[in-house]
């Protein structure tokens, strides 16, 4: 099932890019951010909508269930597609332009890694931790890229 789901991403990934850079193109907007805000918001949709159904049930142990799925399924989306980046980078000797998106997403996932390791239920208030992550995550990128270059 693994192997099938490889090609299926491989199958639809340079339609997926052409997709990106047309609709930033005709937005004016960079494609890093249409990429880091429209994608998310469309392939997490599922979850976030589980979230909001078990937290809705005001249960401690299915609201922290739920985080700790979400939290899980976050890391290893980006530990996977890192190693999948890094590897393409490394294989074909392409020249590397990506350390800032790459430090943002290393310390967004330390930073909910090490925040979530240390616990086996979660208060309600921890999704405000991941949450507030994400503005800031989009601002270091800016500043990083934009301010200091």
């Amino acid at each position: 099932m693994l192997v099938v789901g490889i090609c299926h991403c491989v199958a639809f990934f340079d339609p997926l890019v052409d997709a990106v850079d047309n609709f930033s193109d005709a937005t004016s907007i960079p494609s890093f951010f249409v990429s880091f805000i429209a994608l998310p918001l469309a392939t997490n949709s599922s979850e976030a909508v589980s979230t909001i159904i078990f937290a809705s049930q005001k249960r401690m142990r299915l609201a922290s269930l739920t985080f700790s799925k979400l939290y899980g399924a976050v890391t290893m989306n980006n530990v996977i597609c890192l190693s999948v980046f890094l590897a393409l980078v490394y294989v074909r000797g392409l020249t590397w332009e990506f350390s800032t998106e790459v430090l943002v997403i290393l310390v967004v996932c330390l930073t909910m890694g090490a925040f979530a390791s240390f616990r086996t239920t979660f208060p309600l208030w921890t999704p405000l931790v991941a949450f507030f992550l994400y503005p800031f995550s989009l601002a270091l990128v800016y500043v990083l890229d934009y301010v200091l270059g």
